[in-house]
């Protein structure tokens, strides 16, 4: 039997990557084919042993907190930010919330079924361990960097050269118990603890296996749930697709609805979006809003208030 763990999951950034659709929808909460993005991270962590996960709240917390109750069973418990802390900071202040031992930290913003055995065979509780993968683009994202002992080298910024192996950081990390003890008073970012821990060969990282993909802005999350769809469509059971309307490769979510002559290819329909009759829309992500009648509209975000190109 798996040994229980604490966790806790941050999803209290501003999302400003996100906006303007993180001004209708908070990130964590953006619908994945009829569950909040959180869920997957949540359910890696229920895998982990995490049986009490605490979430921490600052944008939009009532629609975020009502996601993790809605993203699977087992008790969640919050941690309330009304001045953001940053990510340690963040678990700083949560620490009244755990039990005794280490932590494993996961970032609510990502999507994937990762196998963490190796994070959590770690055993050093001085010692702050990231989860990593093999880089799949260097050009896009930051790199970690190891030493043959595996701990943490280098941090490299996306496009930075670098002759040898790279790694991502997938967003899940294991504090041991004397490191959560020592985090630094909030607000603090990770950075202020993964430095200090570097230079004293106490970071490191382990290659775990699984998918793995982040939704960091309105194309990634579009590219997010068109990837999972592959050549199918899906539509929620709450939503309305008219007969003679045409979906592919598109995903259709709670309270949507698809009139009559619509054609929708390549996008995502959430927060009760209207394709209108005889509309044409193609790689677009429509949140809360309605494309009116007759209008072709190709890679863009369509919200009630604003339209903004899909780069």
């Amino acid at each position: 039997m798996m040994a229980l763990m604490n966790g806790m999951l941050l999803a209290a950034g501003c999302a400003r990557r996100m906006e303007p659709l993180s001004r209708t929808i908070p990130k964590p909460a953006l619908e994945v084919l009829g569950r909040p993005l959180l869920a997957s991270a949540l359910a890696t962590m229920r895998r982990a042993g995490c049986a009490r996960p605490v979430v921490n709240l600052h944008r939009h917390p009532e629609r975020v907190a009502a996601a993790a109750r809605e993203a699977g069973s087992g008790e969640i418990l919050f941690s309330w930010e009304p001045e953001l802390l940053g990510g340690a900071g963040g678990v700083a202040a949560a620490r009244p919330l755990f039990g005794p031992g280490p932590l494993l930290v996961g970032n609510a913003d990502t999507f994937g079924d990762l196998d963490l055995a190796p994070l959590l065979a770690a055993a050093d509780e001085s010692t702050a361990t990231l989860a990593l993968i093999p880089h799949p683009d260097p050009t896009r994202w930051a790199s970690v960097i190891l030493g043959p002992d595996g701990s943490v080298a280098a941090f490299l910024e996306a496009g930075a050269r670098h002759p040898g192996e790279r790694y991502l950081f997938t967003g899940f990390q294991r504090f041991g118990e004397r490191v959560l003890a020592a985090l630094p008073e909030p607000p603090a970012e990770m950075a202020a603890v993964w430095e200090p821990l570097r230079r004293r060969g106490r970071l490191r990282g382990v290659v775990v296996t699984g998918s793995w993909q982040e939704a960091g802005s309105p194309s990634a999350y579009r590219d997010l749930v068109i990837g999972l769809l592959g050549e199918r469509s899906w539509v929620h059971p709450g939503a309305t697709v008219a007969d003679d309307s045409v979906v592919e490769r598109s995903a259709v979510g709670a309270g949507c609805r698809v009139e009559a002559g619509a054609r929708v290819e390549g996008c995502v329909l959430t927060a009760g979006a209207v394709a209108g009759r005889g509309c044409s829309l193609r790689a677009c992500v429509l949140a809360g809003a309605v494309a009116p009648a007759g209008e072709a509209l190709a890679d863009t975000l369509v919200l009630a208030d604003a339209r903004v190109a899909l780069l």
